[in-house]
């Protein structure tokens, strides 16, 4: 990895049902207690974290898709858009999306 960035890691292994996915979001990108649970809120503290030099991987994302195919997308969709406004503004974001050990990274 990329020596100055932050990591974070969201595994999505122990989600079994749709309250779980945000729990893990929350606690792999170490959200904030007053992290609202929706796709909203996860713009808000994405924006809040990509304006540093940051890799954050969504591992497992499989089992999101499993869960629900759709809101999978919206999310995936979230973080393409952070991805982009890191993009714009500081240049340095990293997102990675691994399902059954499969590696791609988000442009």
């Amino acid at each position: 990895m990329e020596k100055g960035k932050n990591i974070y890691t969201v595994d999505f292994k122990d989600v079994h049902y749709y309250l779980e996915i945000h729990k893990a979001l929350k606690d792999g990108l170490k959200l904030p207690d007053y992290y609202g649970e929706n796709l909203d809120a996860l713009w808000d503290c994405l924006t809040d974290i990509v304006y540093r030099y940051v890799v954050i991987i969504l591992k497992n994302y499989q089992y999101v898709e499993k869960v629900h195919k759709e809101y999978a997308e919206k999310i995936l969709y979230v973080f393409r858009k952070a991805k982009q406004y890191s993009d714009e503004e500081y240049d340095g974001t990293k997102i990675i999306v691994e399902r059954d050990g499969v590696e791609t990274e988000i442009v």
